[in-house]
């Protein structure tokens, strides 16, 4: 499982091994669940084809090989983050701060949900299914049962 700050920086090369730049920001399909591509900054000032598309990446390990560079398509990840997450109530639960991938088929898993400076030490991090979240205009709506929680816990140091 990969984070999106995995991919940020990533170097980016075609298959004749051209250096094309490094990753800026991923491009998401949210109602599918999946990441449809990555925007690449590149040192061409007003270039239009800086975008990889999922389905153009041959290899992904510490640098990212591709066929082709194209157009952008989808939602930028940029956009959304920091976005308020609400519970059917109307309550507030926190901002999105990540999302965790799977890096066979680069399919979304869960948004990692922060509520606070505060809270993130005492509690950890709360990660939220993608299957019970809507986006909105203003908001990502979470719909999902208080039952079961799955969180990310902060490490404590070891003494001796």
């Amino acid at each position: 499982m990969l984070k999106s700050k995995d991919f940020y920086l990533l170097k980016v090369y075609d298959v004749r091994g051209k250096y094309l730049g490094v990753v800026d920001d991923i491009y998401i399909d949210f109602h599918k669940g999946k990441v449809v591509g990555f925007f690449v900054s590149n040192y061409l000032l007003f270039s239009k084809k800086n975008f990889v598309r999922s389905s153009d990446i041959i290899s992904l390990e510490e640098v990212m090989i591709v066929k082709e560079l194209n157009e952008k398509e989808g939602l930028s990840f940029k956009s959304i983050k920091d976005m308020d997450i609400k519970d059917k109530n109307n309550i507030m639960r926190g901002v999105l701060e990540d999302v965790i991938i799977e890096k066979k088929d680069l399919s979304i898993k869960g948004l990692v949900m922060s509520s606070g400076i505060f809270d993130r030490m005492i509690k950890g991090k709360e990660i939220l299914l993608l299957k019970d979240c809507l986006l909105g205009e203003d908001f990502i709506l979470y719909y999902g049962s208080d039952e079961v929680r799955l969180q990310s816990l902060p490490r404590k140091r070891k003494t001796c």
